[in-house]
C-alpha cells in the first residue's frame, strides 16, 4: 500500500505515518500543503497511485478541501480521509460532497485512527 500524508504540522505528519507503519504500511510520502500533495501526484510514474491519502483542512498555500477538488480528478480511485481540527458541518459536508472516504477530528487516538482507516478502505479488522 502506497500513502500519501498531507499535513503542515511535522508532528501531524509523523503521528499517522508512526500508526500506518505500525501496521506493515512502508510506503509513505509526506506533503507539507494542498499544493506540495498535488505535484507528488504528478510526479508518480503513470501506472502507479497513491492508495490512500490522509489530508488535513487547514493548511497554507492551498488548503485541503481545494486540494481534494483536484486530487480526486488525478486520483480518482484513491482512498481519502480527512484528518482535521476542523470539525465545522458545513466543512463536513464539503468533504463528503466531494467523496472523502473517511473524516477524523484531531486530536484522535492511534484506535480511532485504525477504525476510521479500516473503514475507509472497507477491510473488516478485529
Amino acid at each position: 500500500m502506497r500513502v500519501l500524508v498531507v499535513d503542515d504540522s511535522k508532528i501531524s505528519r509523523e503521528f499517522i505515518a508512526s500508526h500506518l507503519r505500525e501496521i506493515g504500511v512502508d510506503k509513505i510520502d509526506e506533503a507539507e500543503d494542498g499544493i506540495d500533495a498535488i505535484n507528488k501526484i504528478k510526479m508518480l510514474p503513470p501506472d502507479s497511485k497513491y492508495d490512500l491519502i490522509t489530508l488535513d483542512v487547514v493548511m497554507p498555500r492551498k488548503a485541503g478541501l481545494e486540494a481534494l477538488r483536484d486530487i480526486k480528478l488525478l486520483s480518482p480511485k484513491t482512498k481519502i480521509i480527512i484528518c482535521s481540527s476542523n470539525n465545522d458541518i458545513r466543512t463536513v459536508q464539503t468533504a463528503i460532497g466531494f467523496g472523502v472516504d473517511g473524516y477524523i477530528v484531531k486530536p484522535f487516538t492511534r484506535q480511532k485512527f485504525l477504525e476510521v482507516l479500516w473503514r475507509s478502505l472497507k477491510i473488516e479488522h478485529k
